[in-house]
């Protein structure tokens, strides 16, 4: 974490009082118990958080933060799932101090499904956008619905007694990618605002369950501090995808086990080993540049990007995506 950074340390639940905490960091007032104007000295726009119906409630979050500040989730007891869909940029670059002020591109994936039990932390680029759409699902409510989802045995699983962590990190779903631009589209103020929020908020929460069956999501009995490990890991990668991958020895300590263990963690996690998912990503960056105006060939990219062969580039992206970069590339006007 940078110095200086403002760190906020607070917990979710159903109900508003968790809000407290982060009105108490920024300095804000909190009105009506759901809505947090931000007024322009730490960071510009609102939230709101809405209970939908019981064991069911939603944050919307539109924020341009000016400062560096850090929010830490702490674990916590309560017996509830959380759902984030971040609509940011999908990639952004950074300009990194040292030689020559290097250029360094990351990646969000933007969607995650974890247990409350579970601490993590969200360090949001100052001066930039950050719209993320968060819900709150009680485990009792969720068991409901995934009923018609999931097999009874992986039911009981997720509801045993013992410390199981259900998680997983992906792409926002079209469908909900949809609903979410709609969302951005209007303004919080309209009468019809929170309405909207809480229709959006159900269909979205029926679309993470569906993906999370065809993701085929499993139970981890795993502890909060190794999932914690394989997801750090991944960010790390996703925050550089312009250096060489980093290898799993250092990854495997990074995280803070062994590398057979790392191995076999990040494939339940990710679904991918730790080389093939950089590799996926490099080429997702790669297909965002392409497409993106800001190159005038293809080879500017693969340059770009360290292939410094761009026939692999081109044979990596269309074993890939089906096509060859070329079929993708707008040029830089």
């Amino acid at each position: 974490m940078k110095e200086g950074t403002l760190h906020i340390k607070h917990d979710f639940n159903l109900t508003p009082e968790w809000q407290q905490a982060i009105v108490d960091g920024l300095g804000n007032k909190l009105i009506n118990d759901k809505y947090l104007i931000h007024d322009g000295r730490n960071a510009t726009g609102f939230s709101l958080f809405l209970e939908v119906m019981p064991g069911l409630s939603v944050l919307i979050m539109d924020v341009v933060y000016h400062i560096d500040v850090a929010f830490t989730r702490v674990a916590n007891d309560d017996q509830f799932y959380l759902m984030y869909f971040d609509l940011c940029d999908e990639y952004s670059t950074r300009i990194v101090e040292g030689v020559d002020h290097k250029i360094r591109y990351s990646m969000k994936l933007g969607m995650g499904f974890m247990d409350s039990s579970m601490q993590s932390t969200l360090i949001p680029f100052p001066g930039e956008r950050y719209y993320s759409l968060r819900i709150f699902a009680s485990k009792q409510l969720i068991k409901t619905l995934v009923g018609n989802y999931k097999p009874a045995d992986l039911i009981e699983n997720i509801f045993d007694e013992e410390k199981n962590t259900l998680f997983f990190y992906t792409y926002v779903d079209s469908a909900s990618r949809l609903l979410l631009n709609e969302l951005k589209e209007k303004n919080f103020s309209a009468p019809s605002y929170e309405l909207l929020l809480k229709g959006i908020a159900l269909k979205v929460l029926v679309n993470a369950l569906k993906r999370a069956r065809i993701l085929e999501t499993v139970v981890h009995k795993m502890s909060p501090a190794d999932t914690a490990g394989i997801l750090a890991t991944a960010e790390y990668m996703l925050n550089d995808l312009l250096m060489d991958f980093p290898g799993l020895e250092v990854l495997a300590e990074m995280a803070g086990m062994s590398v057979s263990k790392y191995k076999i963690l990040f494939n339940k996690i990710m679904k991918d080993s730790p080389q093939r998912f950089f590799v996926k990503e490099k080429l997702l960056l790669a297909q965002s540049l392409l497409r993106g105006g800001m190159f005038q060939s293809v080879k500017d990219v693969a340059l770009e990007l360290g292939y410094t062969k761009p026939g692999h580039f081109a044979a990596a992206y269309k074993k890939s995506f089906g096509n060859l970069p070329g079929n993708d590339l707008v040029k830089k006007l």
